[in-house]
């Protein structure tokens, strides 16, 4: 019985096919730089989806990477209309400029394209 050479059964049909998706903490650091600021209710929403907010600005964000932040407390109707109190986040002037370098090192190391922050608005 002959066989035949294997070969690849499927290949990349654009750079897109290799780029990997993003860090949750590119993705948390691009929403506070475009948006402004996060809560932890719409962190658990696309394209953030970050279920432990509070853990990844103390963690990630603070410890690891350095970056300042405010932290401001906002009061919702949680389970049965019952207040619950959530954080909103938001980075320093400073902190924000150094969240875009962050960003384009995360996204070159994922092979994306660097966001042109001068035109991006």
């Amino acid at each position: 019985m002959k066989t035949k050479p294997m070969t690849a059964t499927t290949t990349a049909t654009s750079t897109a096919d290799l780029i990997k998706p993003p860090f949750k903490i590119e993705r948390v650091l691009l929403h506070l730089v475009t948006k402004g600021s996060i809560n932890r209710l719409e962190a658990e929403k696309a394209p953030v989806f970050d279920h432990a907010l509070n853990s990844t600005m103390s963690n990630e964000v603070k410890q690891r990477l350095g970056l300042s932040f405010t932290s401001l407390p906002e009061r919702h109707s949680g389970y049965q209309g019952l207040s619950v109190i959530y954080h909103r986040y938001q980075l320093t002037d400073e902190s924000a400029d150094r969240a875009k370098v962050l960003i384009n090192e995360y996204r070159l190391k994922r092979g994306a394209d660097p966001v042109n922050w001068e035109n991006a608005a």
